[in-house]
């Protein structure tokens, strides 16, 4: 990996955030706004954002935010809990004039919403972002082939008997190109394994929930996280 950063996405209190935080986690997410895919509780307040906050040493705040809000909702809300980078709620562009007064205030925009399947063309993944000017983007964060449960070894065993397929490489060329942050099926036992084989991934992605609402989405529980991020840093 180019570096170590690892994002945690759905933290939803203070002493999540402190324990995720002492297990290398820069980045903590924090849903402010509710995410379909999921009915566990998860969603909290600017109030409560605030007190994680206040609670962390050296991670950081990322607040999901409806980015085609009110620019000046949207700035209030992000420097009410001192963030230095906001995630979009949905898989779209935010309105010139939102990311401008982000840009402006020093704030940062993580695109999320992305999925990578296993028949995606990788020169169409992020153009619907790309070909926009002024972007401001600080990252994009995807899910891959999330459809399948053991989807690293998937990308890693089935997908090269397919040359059409996506493959590992073309997930580094694309992370070479774009600051990417990847979401797979972490655990304990192949951590490593991914972490050696993706150099160019700006960093790993875990999303918090209990359950989800329909199929074909990727979660961690939060004590599944926590083993993976210790055997990671073991």
């Amino acid at each position: 990996m180019t570096n170590d950063l690892i994002k945690v996405d759905r933290i939803r209190s203070a002493d999540e955030a402190v324990a995720l935080e002492k297990a290398g986690v820069a980045l903590l997410g924090v849903d402010l706004t509710p995410d379909p895919r999921f009915a566990d509780n998860r969603e909290i307040t600017v109030e409560q954002a605030d007190e994680i906050g206040r609670r962390l040493s050296t991670a950081a705040l990322v607040p999901v935010l409806d980015l085609n809000d009110d620019p000046a909702r949207v700035l209030r809300i992000a420097q009410a809990v001192r963030a230095p980078l906001v995630r979009s709620a949905r898989r779209a562009v935010p309105p010139a004039d939102v990311r401008a007064r982000l840009s402006d205030a020093g704030i940062g925009i993580v695109f999320g919403g992305i999925e990578i399947a296993h028949d995606d063309d990788p020169g169409w993944i992020l153009s619907d972002f790309t070909d926009e000017e002024n972007l401001e983007v600080a990252y994009f964060q995807a899910d891959v082939l999330p459809e399948y449960s053991g989807s690293w070894s998937f990308l890693r065993d089935r997908s090269p008997e397919y040359e059409d397929e996506f493959q590992i490489a073309d997930l580094n060329d694309l992370a070479a190109a774009h600051p990417l942050l990847i979401g797979l099926d972490f655990t304990p036992d192949n951590v490593h394994e991914i972490v050696g084989a993706l150099p160019q991934v700006s960093g790993l992605l875990f999303t918090l929930a209990e359950s989800a609402r329909h199929g074909g989405v990727r979660f961690h529980s939060y004590a599944e996280t926590l083993n993976t991020l210790q055997a990671l840093r073991g």
